[in-house]
């Protein structure tokens, strides 16, 4: 990063608010493994508002369930601690992220982007049999890995918008173009914003680490690895864009961490779309 030139950014990033404090004892609490579901509920019941957009999302055709579910505590013994905790951080995460007059991204498409590595991300994670208390962590990081293409778009629509094309045309990565100009690219911003927002550091990485795979850490390959894995074939298979359709090459390590060939995501195209519908109530849920 060139602190110099990315000063502006920089700036942009402390003027963004918080999440609430609400979102920050949810963390708290679920991350305490002596914590219960009525410790949990107790918490999201402070804030009311929070609390309806989680049922909203629990009764959603995203997860399925044949059963309405009218309230929190039963939601939390249903799903658990930690697929609670990430439905209240996303929500609460995309509705401090405005993306309000801007125009160097299309918005929609870009969305389509988040929630389609999202959705990916957890089929692969369920492909290689992660314990399903923690396929929610596979698409949270997913939604939110390039979050911080956001406060570059917003800053400056039009020329954000002349680095995609230029990117585009050139067949480079947008986050070259982006420290180029800026002095700092989305994933940088990731990591800042994850910090700022107190996010769990296999977050903040997904958010920081995406086109740097070698500097992930040992505990955390398999998840970010994941993601970065979802980016690109959901690039490839041009489900909504995300920016750049630069696709990067992976190195051996990627497919040894998560245990899965490229033949074997052949076989999650077919269950990605649809995904994505169901997923897409994640951004109703979020809008204010």
């Amino acid at each position: 990063m060139d602190e110099k030139k990315a000063a502006l950014v920089l700036r942009n990033i402390d003027r963004m608010p918080s999440l609430s404090p609400t979102v920050g004892k949810i963390l708290q609490v679920a991350n305490d493994p002596n914590s219960s579901a009525n410790d949990l509920n107790k918490v999201i019941s402070l804030d009311p508002v929070l609390a309806g957009k989680v049922l909203k999302l629990v009764n959603s055709a995203y997860f399925g369930f044949s059963e309405k579910m009218s309230s929190t505590v039963r939601a939390i013994v249903v799903l658990g601690l930690n697929t609670i905790k990430n439905l209240a951080l996303s929500t609460a995460a995309l509705e401090t992220i405005s993306t309000a007059g801007a125009t160097g991204l299309n918005m929609d498409e870009f969305w389509r982007h988040l929630l389609a590595t999202g959705v990916y991300a957890k089929l692969v994670a369920r492909k290689i049999s992660v314990h399903k208390n923690f396929l929610e962590d596979y698409f949270l990081c997913g939604l939110m890995h390039d979050i911080g293409k956001i406060v570059l778009n917003n800053m400056n629509p039009v020329g954000y918008g002349k680095l995609i094309g230029a990117a585009r045309a050139s067949g480079k990565p947008l986050h070259l173009y982006e420290t180029a100009i800026f002095g700092i690219n989305h994933a940088e911003i990731g990591k800042l914003l994850g910090g700022k927002w107190g996010l769990q550091e296999q977050i903040v990485e997904a958010m920081a680490l995406h086109h740097s795979p070698e500097l992930v850490p040992e505990a955390n390959k398999k998840l970010v690895y994941s993601i970065i894995i979802a980016n690109n074939y959901v690039k490839k298979l041009e489900v909504g864009f995300s920016g750049s359709m630069y696709i990067e090459n992976f190195s051996e390590d990627i497919w040894k961490a998560t245990s899965i060939t490229e033949d074997q995501l052949g076989d999650l195209e077919g269950f990605l779309i649809e995904g994505v519908e169901r997923a897409s109530i994640f951004l109703q849920s979020s809008s204010k």
